[in-house]
């Protein structure tokens, strides 16, 4: 995804969160995608003790109990939310990843800063934050899906790198989640930390900054 270098990305907020008309939808799975759309914005705002099933009822419109046929407590609940929006975090297009090495880090600049434009992965982000401690199975999932799954997914995606012997995939990896920790805590600031603001360019040129040093970082240690 191209980034523009004269118009600043701009994530615009809708004041006050989104409050749609409540819309019952003939397909389940989408039905179920705009439960767990309402618990996280929900949770988000509220905290996960302020979020109970009879406001999220009551924002979807729709009777308390039938809340159970998508879920069966709010632990399943919380799980459930884990599960879909990290699995948006995760999915990436294989068409679009580079062929090259040193084009992994704008690559990962662009899916990052993509990925935050969303409007529901800063709530997710803002969610993950507040539920991280609560109970020892969260963090654990957690832990399951940003450490281990996202170090296999870095891994798979060095893989033809390395067996093309281009570099060591140790490299590949630190490098890649490097670039993603640089750019997403920037993010992170900008969209889920400190007051909610359009991305302006200060965090562009930051995002290029990281770029640029990852990408000379790659080629000095490129084997050939």
């Amino acid at each position: 995804m191209p980034i523009s270098r004269e118009i600043p990305i701009g994530y615009k907020p809708v004041a006050g969160r989104r409050r749609p008309a409540p819309v019952r939808r003939a397909d389940p799975a989408l039905r179920r995608r705009e439960v767990l759309e309402a618990a996280l914005e929900l949770m988000a705002e509220q905290g996960y003790a302020g979020a109970s099933l009879r406001k999220l009822a009551l924002k979807l419109g729709m009777q308390q109990p039938s809340l159970y046929h998508y879920f069966t407590s709010k632990q399943d609940l919380v799980e459930q939310i884990i599960a879909t929006f990290a699995g948006d975090m995760l999915t990436a297009d294989p068409g679009t990843m580079p062929q090259r090495i040193e084009d992994v880090p704008a690559w990962i600049r662009d899916t990052v800063i993509a990925l935050y434009q969303r409007p529901t992965h800063p709530l997710f982000v803002r969610v993950v934050f507040s539920i991280s401690r609560i109970e020892p199975r969260y963090g654990k999932l957690l832990r399951d899906i940003f450490v281990d799954r996202v170090e296999l997914a870095m891994r798979l995606f060095a893989r033809p790198f390395v067996e093309r012997g281009e570099i060591e995939e140790h490299v590949a990896v630190f490098s890649a989640r490097m670039t993603i920790n640089a750019i997403g805590f920037k993010l992170m600031e900008e969209k889920v930390l400190f007051d909610e603001r359009p991305l302006g360019p200060d965090v562009i040129a930051y995002a290029d900054y990281v770029v640029d040093a990852m990408r000379e970082h790659l080629l000095r240690n490129r084997l050939r």
